[in-house]
């Protein structure tokens, strides 16, 4: 019989033997003669003898806590596979007593991987005994007639598993787990993937933890089904492939699909399926997110395309023959390809605010009407630039969509272009002194264009001032109506994502400067815990969200709104945006729901809910917060209130009263009465001397901002 046999080395321990050695360096007298004897030393406690030569081995266990394995070898035989491995428990001891092992293959084949369970375990939909599959790959436990579990040693064993669908040319995805049994009381160990064969799949563990993070410390279903590798690396893909493979349980067609695999839903259906409508823009067509290569064994009848494309077992044509890269196509459908082109393509940038005299020198147009008026009064104005990657300035005045909403002008893709004129203080947005509808706007000869707001329009603020601009381009869908009641806040009819929400749009910031000087104080800053691509790993549609406002650059967009001094609340609260962000995707504002084209809010959980907020906050944040960094300044409300800024984000998820209580009695205060300059007052609140990363009840004890 032919037997394959696979031999893992793996580094060898290097012990170091320290020998403390005693002794006394005796000084001469000037007589010549010995010192005093020292005082008798205390007796040692006797040693447990040992192999001479070799380094001492602490006595086996015969339980744990947590149980390691680390496997020697494996063989396949004709229908059986063989583990050699060695187990010790959380102190590195050998066990033994082992009675508990569990085995799975799921083989490699043209169909991808498979992996059978016993015939005797496989039913049709009547309850009968399915006998005519086909036997690949497999799964055993010991109760598996046939299994043997060997001691060859302390913590050394070898265990055989019958599996029908297994033989010397077999080769997969081969895992192994031990323990679990009660009675002896050696914990189940973490599940081991022995054998991994690469370039087989196009997903990646990585880009799976890109949202799940951890998903073995997530409540999610299987969690402790996350297998580690025999580098102790994390295979999360190839996991849940040795029983979600590449065919069903069920699947049955004329295609060849009468080979049932080990559970119903394949991997592929799970990424394809269950995560279709995760999230408001979520696109699972968006196929880059997840598949870091071309997916391979692309038939419309095969694995994957039919989660989709279920043709009935009717053979058809609707993708390429094998081996085409189908994720082009699928984002150029839904036009993901064009907006990330446009994405890609062109930035914004907005000039420092300037002081004039004479508002006409740079505007002939009042915004509200488009109405030619020329204003010869004071104001403040900035510049709004576009421009492609070749630095060339792409003309706003010339591209500019001046149609009726329901008509769309190609030609012209940009269909907003406005700015907003903002307080300015500590790094951060504490308010809209000018107003947001009352501006004017001009263009110059460049194309570039001006907007400017009269001093009489500006409420006064003891802030500095600073500019944002966003710039929209329309792409496929912008101004198609669906037909449904869709208004403007005038009562208009407006067309389906009239509010930017299927546009590709463009934020930046201006120079910072002093409303009464008019001289420059310092750039836009603003104090981030998040990164770029924070809020695009799950938004990953590369539309704009709302007004505009997009998902670039960990929500850049969203502050120019969603900033301290907005007075913006979101679900119990949640002024500011890291409040917002924390309610709305895990507080009460996620079973809000969205808004409907009615006007009213279905109550329902977001699809946040599969991202933990407790083992995934470092899917947004890169590390743990520094309380020390927040800034002390209050977080306005609605009704003239404003909120302490640490509590403020914790109470968006945490809004209990007894939380709140612990909250307010060390010193954070939720909607009390904001004051004059309520920005520059500060806070009382003395969070970071407990909870800050670090301490010993710091946030970083109770929320994962690690990746593994």
């Amino acid at each position: 019989m032919e037997i394959m046999m696979r031999i893992f080395t793996s580094k060898k321990l290097a012990y170091l033997v320290a020998l403390a050695l005693t002794g006394a360096l005796v000084g001469c007298g000037s007589d010549g003669k010995d010192g005093v004897d020292g005082a008798p030393g205390t007796p040692g406690t006797p040693g447990t003898p040992g192999t001479p030569g070799e380094p001492w081995v602490p006595p086996p266990v015969t339980s744990s806590t947590v149980t390691n394995v680390k496997v020697l070898n494996y063989s396949f035989g004709e229908g059986s596979i063989t583990y050699e491995f060695q187990i010790t428990d959380e102190n590195g001891n050998l066990i033994n007593g082992l009675k508990n092992a569990e085995a799975k293959v799921a083989a490699l084949t043209d169909k991808g991987f498979i992996n059978n369970r016993n015939e005797a375990d496989k039913t049709d939909a009547s309850g009968n005994p399915v006998k005519d599959n086909v036997n690949i790959g497999g799964a055993a436990t010991q109760s598996t007639e046939g299994a043997e579990i060997k001691s060859l040693g302390d913590g050394h064993y070898s265990f055989k598993a019958p599996m029908k669908g297994v033989n010397a040319a077999t080769e997969g995805i081969v895992w192994l787990r031990v323990g679990g049994n009660a009675e002896t009381g050696i914990a189940r160990s973490a599940p081991l993937v022995v054998n991994k064969p690469e370039g087989t799949h196009s997903t990646t563990t990585d880009s799976c933890y890109s949202c799940h993070v951890d998903y073995s410390t997530s409540p999610r279903r299987h969690a402790s089904y996350v297998a580690t590798g025999m580098d102790s690396e994390v295979t999360f893909v190839e996991g849940c492939l040795v029983c979600h493979g590449s065919v069903s349980f069920a699947a049955k067609n004329a295609e060849g699909f009468s080979i049932g695999g080990y559970a119903t839903n394949t991997l592929s259906k799970i990424g394809h399926i269950n995560h279709q409508k995760f999230t408001k823009d979520f696109s699972v067509m968006n196929c880059s997110s997840c598949h870091v290569e071309a997916p391979t064994n692309i038939s419309v009848s095969g694995p994957g395309c039919i989660d989709c494309h279920n043709t009935g077992g009717v053979p058809g044509a609707i993708v390429p023959s094998n081996g085409a890269d189908v994720r082009p196509m699928h984002e150029g459908k839904t036009g993901i390809t064009e907006r990330q082109a446009l994405r890609a393509k062109y930035k914004l940038e907005l000039s420092t605010p300037v002081k004039v005299d004479d508002i006409s020198t740079k505007t002939d147009h009042y915004a509200p009407t488009g109405a030619a008026s020329a204003v010869t009064a004071p104001g403040w104005c900035t510049t709004l630039t576009v421009k492609d990657t070749d630095g060339n300035i792409f003309s706003i005045k010339d591209n500019f969509n001046y149609s009726n909403p329901l008509v769309f002008d190609a030609k012209k893709p940009i269909v907003y272009a406005g700015a907003y004129l903002h307080a300015y203080d500590n790094n951060t947005l504490v308010g809209r002194p000018g107003n947001r509808t009352n501006y004017y706007y001009g263009y110059n000869a460049d194309g570039t264009k001006n907007i400017c707001h009269l001093l009489t329009d500006i409420s006064a603020v003891n802030a500095n001032y600073a500019y944002s601009a966003r710039v929209t381009f329309s792409t496929a869908g912008w101004m198609e109506y669906d037909g449904n009641q869709r208004y403007q806040s005038n009562g208009n009819l407006r067309a389906n994502g009239y509010d930017g929400s299927m546009g590709v749009s463009f934020t930046a910031y201006s120079d910072v400067v002093n409303p009464v000087t008019a001289a420059k104080v310092s750039a836009f800053e603003r104090r981030t815990v998040i990164s770029d691509n924070s809020c695009t790993t799950c938004h990953n549609d590369a539309t704009a969200f709302h007004k505009n406002g997009a998902f670039d650059q960990g929500g850049n967009g969203c502050i120019a709104c969603h900033d301290n001094g907005m007075a913006r609340t979101s679900a119990t609260l949640g002024a500011g945006f890291g409040p917002m962000i924390h309610s709305w995707h895990w507080g009460n504002g996620a079973n809000v729901g969205e808004m409907k084209a009615d006007g009213t809010q279905a109550k329902t959980a977001n699809g946040a809910g599969a991202i933990n907020p407790v083992t995934s906050c470092v899917a947004c944040h890169e590390t743990a917060i520094d309380l020390n960094k927040v800034p002390n300044q209050y977080i306005l409300e609605p009704g003239n209130k404003m909120t302490s800024p640490v509590t403020a984000n914790c109470y968006a998820c945490h809004t209990g009263d007894a939380v709140k209580a612990h909250m307010v009695s060390n010193g954070g205060e939720i909607s009390v009465p904001a004051t004059g300059d309520w920005f520059k007052q500060p806070t009382g609140e003395s969070c970071a001397v407990c909870h800050n990363a670090g301490s010993s009840s710091g946030i970083d004890k109770y929320h994962n901002f690690t990746r593994k």
